[in-house]
């Protein structure tokens, strides 16, 4: 069930710790809800994924891997008044600037807004998704499909967060999940693929098998 802007409401203020939905900060309920969506802005972390001299991204290297994406991406921090410029074709990750808190019997989406969409600003490559149980800041995977920069500030409001009610709670919800990398994240991380089972084992393997 899609929770409406009463349900969202609702759940912001439940006196059942188990039930209550955390977003914070809000700075404004009129600007921010929607019928069935609560607006979200952006904060003032961006990562930008700088390509170097590497050919290819190879997660097996683990750890070299997964500290030459931080080593060689750029970490850049903007005053409330500065901008960023998203050129064409670039990816960048950015956060939102409010952060989470999902009850066990909550999952969640994040898009983009309509008025941005139209100018080509795409907020998410493939990860909308916000598992129950999950407690931090969302990450903006920011794209650029349209042919001129997009000029972007902290606290725009370039994307929106949906709610779902679930029938029954999470038996296992993200925060007691093994290796739930970005739990309580309050800023831009960039990915931990590296520490998936799949890729830490094959790395295992090569090492023992060189």
């Amino acid at each position: 069930m899609l929770l409406s802007d009463i349900d969202i409401a609702k759940r912001l203020v439940d006196p059942d710790p188990h039930k209550r939905l955390v977003v914070t900060p809000i700075i404004s309920a009129k600007e921010q809800f929607g019928p069935s969506s609560l607006d979200v802005r952006l904060s003032t972390d961006f990562q930008r994924l700088e390509n170097m001299n590497r050919s290819h991204i190879d997660l097996n290297e683990r750890p070299a891997a997964d500290e030459k994406v931080y080593r060689e991406g750029k970490r850049i921090i903007l005053a409330a008044n500065e901008s960023f410029f998203l050129h064409p074709d670039e990816f960048v990750l950015a956060s939102t600037l409010e952060f989470f808190r999902l009850p066990g019997d909550l999952a969640g989406r994040i898009e983009g807004r309509s008025s941005w969409g139209r100018q080509g600003l795409l907020v998410h490559a493939t990860a909308g998704f916000v598992d129950p149980g999950f407690a931090g800041v969302l990450t903006f995977e920011l794209s650029n499909a349209g042919r001129l920069p997009i000029k972007l500030t902290p606290g725009l409001r370039i994307g929106q967060v949906c709610f779902f009610q679930m029938l029954t709670r999470s038996l296992v919800p993200y925060y007691a999940k093994h290796g739930a990398k970005y739990f309580e994240a309050t800023t831009v991380e960039t990915s931990k693929a590296a520490y998936d089972p799949e890729i830490t084992k094959g790395s295992h393997q090569d090492q023992n098998n060189p």
